[in-house]
């Protein structure tokens, strides 16, 4: 006859395959129900796309296809396109332009120096207008 230790180990084998084996078929449950999901939305992602390929179809012109790719490409820009504009950005290099407040200085140190050309003007035209009463 078996020994109890025996018998106790070999339950202890079975009750932990036999929650092993629960633990799988739950898994295959929850993978069951995650593929009847999926089959229904890829169904329904299928319709919507049938209905979109008509739609588009019923809109496109009788070109066909060749009128499709017009369309896109006057909706996009080529690669040449995004190329010569990636270039003039970068020979521009609108970094390397003024900031509002070098502007700001700019233009203040211009106006200050119109108002002194000004004024100088000023001066001199009241001297030459007090010189000619001078002279007469």
């Amino acid at each position: 006859m078996p020994k109890k230790e025996d018998l106790e180990t070999i339950v202890s084998e079975l009750r932990s395959l036999d929650s092993k084996v629960a633990l799988l078929n739950q898994k295959l449950a929850t993978s069951d129900k995650n593929a009847e999901v999926i089959a229904r939305t890829l169904v329904a992602m299928n319709n919507r796309l049938k209905k979109l390929e008509e739609g588009w179809q019923a809109r496109a012109p009788s070109g066909g296809a060749s009128a499709n790719a017009e369309e896109l490409e006057r909706k996009f820009a080529t690669k040449q396109e995004i190329k010569e504009l990636k270039y003039v950005l970068d020979s521009i290099n609108p970094l390397e332009y003024a900031t509002i407040s070098q502007v700001r200085e700019l233009v203040n140190e211009k106006l200050g120096d119109v108002k002194k050309t000004a004024a100088s003007l000023a001066k001199e035209k009241k001297k030459d207008e007090t010189g000619m009463f001078e002279k007469m």
